[in-house]
């Protein structure tokens, strides 16, 4: 699966539909799932108009997350979500289940017709503030040939957020390994926390080293710091800035969307 396939644009910008707390989490209230349903589609649709290139739904407020498997409640309410969000738009939509249920992932987007999973721990033994996260990759790639899901296009966080790999090692060699070994279609770059854009320096001297492979940025994106990291990376996911004032516990901010969005399409040459 080439990303080229996936996204109508070189550098795409991916808008996170960061989720209310599901069945299953400690933070759910109770309450049918129709009213998340309903948020979760108003988030897509701000998003959507304010002219992104894909949709990633997610259950961040699911916190503290398990590591590995979701309960089966949390699964149930992420499918039915995930499939409402994907009837109601034409963008790629994507999945991720915190913290690092990639096979769950895989199955959501080949049953319901996604697009693209994120997976944390790829091809690295993580130590994260939720627990170990064990590398995905050789579970992940045989799972994807046997549904016959090589259309599920596979991003791969390499050390990121919240994590560190044990033992400690280069981040080339990380990010070699979820290309080379791994079988990633891009990697994921990231600040130490959400909100927090990975180092420009680090970003350029990957894309160095892999000319031809797909490194997208994962957290920190602003409209000011975007055409510098633009001119590098090959695209984005945005969660933070697009909220009210910016806070990620808000909703999404159709005017920061436009605005972001604005200069992305700038930054790619496809004027204001």
């Amino acid at each position: 699966m080439s990303l080229s396939h996936l996204f109508e644009v070189k550098k795409p910008i991916v808008g996170m539909v960061h989720l209310p707390p599901l069945p299953g989490s400690p933070g759910h209230r109770g309450g049918p799932l129709e009213g998340i349903v309903r948020f979760a589609l108003r988030e897509a649709k701000a998003l959507e108009e304010g002219g992104v290139d894909a949709i990633l739904v997610e259950n961040f407020h699911d916190y503290p997350y398990p590591t590995d498997r979701v309960p089966t409640p949390t699964l149930i309410a992420m499918a039915a979500v995930a499939y409402r969000v994907k009837e109601s738009t034409s963008l790629p939509v994507g999945v991720n289940l915190l913290f690092n249920d990639a096979e769950d992932e895989l199955y959501l987007a080949w049953c319901l017709g996604l697009d693209f999973i994120r997976v944390e721990g790829f091809v690295d033994l993580l130590f994260s503030d939720m627990g170990p996260l064990f590398p995905k990759a050789p579970d992940l790639m045989r799972l994807r040939r046997l549904l016959g899901a090589e259309s599920v296009a596979i991003l791969a966080d390499v050390q990121g957020k919240y994590t560190h790999p044990y033992p400690e090692r280069p981040l080339l060699e990380s990010a070699r390994d979820a290309f080379e070994r791994g079988g990633a279609e891009a990697v994921i770059l990231t600040g130490a926390r959400t909100g927090q854009a990975a180092p420009l320096e680090t970003v350029r001297f990957l894309k160095e080293k892999f000319p031809e492979k797909k490194i997208l940025l994962g957290s920190g994106i602003t409209p000011e710091a975007i055409p510098e990291l633009l001119a590098v990376a090959d695209g984005a996911i945005v969660g933070s800035y697009f909220k009210q004032e910016g806070k990620v516990e808000n909703p999404v901010d159709p005017a920061r969307v436009r605005r972001l969005m604005r200069v992305a399409r700038r930054a790619r040459g496809e004027g204001g």
